[in-house]
């Protein structure tokens, strides 16, 4: 069995309060489903630099949901994408949920 650091367990915290809320984001619209939103701001900024491919390959190291949300938001920090922090939870729980699974 894993064992969930501090910081782990506040990203998993932090993931599911915010699929279970409705929150403001960068385009001015209401999220109401994160994974929906996270894809559809995905879509929009990250497949400019990569596909799919890159969170498929045997070597990656994104290994954890730290991992992951530190990957997404050292990408739009450095793109300068204007995200809030409600925008890179909801590509962060996307991300999970279709490919990482954490």
């Amino acid at each position: 069995m894993k064992t969930l650091t501090t910081n782990s367990i506040k990203s998993l915290l932090l993931l599911s309060a915010i699929s279970i809320s409705n929150i403001a984001c960068a385009d001015g619209e209401e999220i109401t489903d994160p994974i929906t939103h996270g894809e559809k701001t995905h879509n929009n900024h990250c497949y400019k630099c990569h596909t799919d491919d890159v969170y498929k390959r045997d070597n990656r190291f994104v290994k954890s949901i730290d991992a992951l949300s530190q990957q997404v938001v050292r990408c739009k920090d450095g793109n300068n994408v204007p995200w809030f922090d409600e925008d890179t939870d909801a590509v962060v729980q996307f991300l999970n949920k279709k490919y990482y699974r954490f």
